[in-house]
């Protein structure tokens, strides 16, 4: 934005500001009355014809106000994010809601997901942190059949991960194989399991004749969890919040049923929404993506606030471009930074223990 003076500025952060507010266009008569500029309603309506030419507002239709467009609205954001912040009454409100909730991660994470819905009026979504980043707390196996074995795996965060594998082991051997998993595995990160179970299967092709029985039958316990891969899950709350923005036409621009169909059904694709969520994520970083800087064309006439709470796990708020970017960026931020606190201390604890 060089070459623009302050006044203009202002100027178009007002008008973003007041349209996110009433959702109608905003004149220049809204302008100097609200904003105190301090200069004439000429003046004003200059400085929007020029912001126009820019590309940053438009009229919706002849003889209105000015509504932003997403280069108006990146402006905005770009510049808020280096103030916003919530009250100190909200941030106490936040600490309180946690404040009962560190024992078991997956109710964290869904009441995470119900607090970012409830306090920005959207939806609110967060990914679990990948297994790979914690540390094992104990590995169980348990005979389902003669062939058949269920493997529960916990870390160190309380996150937790079931399979049923086929490997036919008797009791002794699996009593062996539980034993040794165990104390072999218990504090280890999953990124180093994973690896050692790839080097373990390496070198068996080279020699296997010293490799005893349980050894060998712990590996391929972990061979056949590790191969299905370790599932993450998206915790989404505050659908009857999009649900009942879809009503109104104006929040997505022309095709609104068409529109809103898309959305639903890229919320129901968990697979395709985690993939979105890690790709524009990063840790300790917020990010906003306004309409068509979404990867996603479901999500062209919607904005995406995110950001990583630490051990790859993202959060973040889905709603429609004409929101209020202040309040979410704020409450974003601030639940992030809890969240990653919280965590954190869990794992202190648990290396202590």
């Amino acid at each position: 934005m060089r070459g623009m003076d302050q006044r203009r500025r202002l100027v178009l952060k007002g008008i973003v500001d007041q349209y996110i507010k009433s959702a109608e266009p905003v004149s220049s008569q809204t302008l100097l009355e609200k904003y105190n500029l301090g200069v004439c309603s000429a003046t004003i309506r200059n400085d929007m014809q020029y912001l126009e030419e820019q590309g940053y507002i438009e009229k919706p239709y002849s003889s209105s106000g000015r509504v932003p467009t997403q280069k108006g609205y990146r402006f905005f954001v770009d510049w808020l994010l280096e103030l916003s912040e919530l009250t100190k009454r909200e941030q106490f409100a936040i600490t309180e809601y946690y404040r009962f909730r560190r024992q078991e991660l997956d109710p964290l994470l869904r009441n995470t997901a119900f607090l970012l819905a409830n306090l920005t009026g959207l939806v609110g979504f967060i990914l679990s942190p990948r297994l790979e980043e914690t540390r094992l707390e104990q590995i169980s196996l348990v005979q389902l059949g003669p062939e058949q074995l269920l493997v529960v795996l916990v870390s160190n965060l309380g996150l937790v991960e079931s399979q049923v594998i086929d490997l036919p082991l008797d009791p002794q051997e699996l009593e062996e194989v539980n034993a040794l998993l165990g104390e072999r595995l218990r504090g280890q990160r999953f990124s180093e399991i994973v690896r050692e179970t790839q080097r373990f299967f390496e070198l068996e092709g080279e020699s296997e004749s010293w490799i005893e029985p349980a050894v060998r039958n712990s590996f391929e316990v972990l061979r056949e969890v590790i191969a299905r891969g370790i599932k993450r899950r998206l915790y989404l709350e505050g659908l009857p919040n999009l649900m009942e923005l879809l009503l109104k036409e104006k929040e997505w621009g022309g095709d609104s049923r068409g529109q809103g169909q898309g959305v639903v059904k890229l919320l129901g694709d968990e697979r395709r929404l985690a993939a979105l969520m890690e790709e524009v994520s990063r840790e300790g970083e917020i990010k906003v993506l306004i309409g068509t800087e979404n990867p996603l064309p479901e999500l062209h006439r919607c904005s995406l606030v995110t950001m990583g709470y630490g051990y790859r796990g993202v959060l973040g708020v889905l709603g429609p471009i004409r929101m209020d970017y202040s309040k979410v960026v704020s409450v974003v931020k601030y639940v992030a930074s809890r969240l990653q606190t919280i965590l954190t201390v869990a794992e202190r604890e648990e290396v202590r223990d």
